[in-house]
């Protein structure tokens, strides 16, 4: 009866690290512009996890297949003043499609990307919210809370904010003309 428990607990063991790897996933589609001395141009940043052969769409007509560990950044230079449909597929095993929409002017003149962080509050709930981009722009940021902000000045630009309690909530700015971009991200709110 022994040797049977032990065979059992031996078989559990040398399976478990089997089941608890998760499959190699893409989740999501970034943009950035490229710095001046890498050129001109745009960073595309395909995030997830794990390894992962995928076809790239930037929109514009050009596709790369691409086998990388996630994250994984590259560089491609688009044409001026256009909105592009960028689609990241990837092949089996990895999962997940990621799609996005990059304006390009946006991308020198106004906003590409909301980041979170914890605020300093430890009382409330209370996040930091960056407006990436670049130039002098006028944002409005909804907090999906039922309240709004409008940011002025030089982007990037950082506000904090409290909710009225814990939760999920989307995050969603837009710039005023005549700058240009329009972004959201959804965050979990904790104490």
């Amino acid at each position: 009866m022994r040797s049977r428990t032990a065979l059992v607990l031996v078989a559990c063991v040398a399976l478990s690290p089997l089941s608890a790897s998760a499959p190699a996933q893409i989740t999501r589609i970034e943009f950035r512009p490229a710095p001046p001395e890498q050129g001109a141009g745009v960073i595309i940043s395909l995030l997830g996890s794990g390894q992962c052969s995928y076809t790239i769409d930037f929109g514009d007509g050009e596709k790369e297949r691409r086998t990388a560990d996630l994250p994984d950044r590259m560089r491609h230079v688009y044409a001026p003043d256009k909105v592009y449909d960028v689609v990241a597929t990837p092949e089996p095993p990895c999962e997940g499609t990621a799609r996005a929409r990059i304006d390009i002017k946006a991308i020198e003149r106004g906003i590409w990307n909301i980041t979170v962080q914890p605020g300093p509050s430890t009382k409330e709930p209370e996040v930091i919210v960056t407006i990436e981009g670049r130039g002098s722009c006028t944002v409005t940021v909804d907090f999906g809370d039922g309240k709004e902000q409008k940011i002025e000045g030089t982007l990037p630009a950082t506000v904090n904010h409290t909710f009225p309690r814990t939760g999920t909530y989307e995050i969603h700015g837009w710039a005023d003309a005549p700058c240009r971009g329009d972004t959201r991200v959804t965050v979990e709110v904790t104490r």
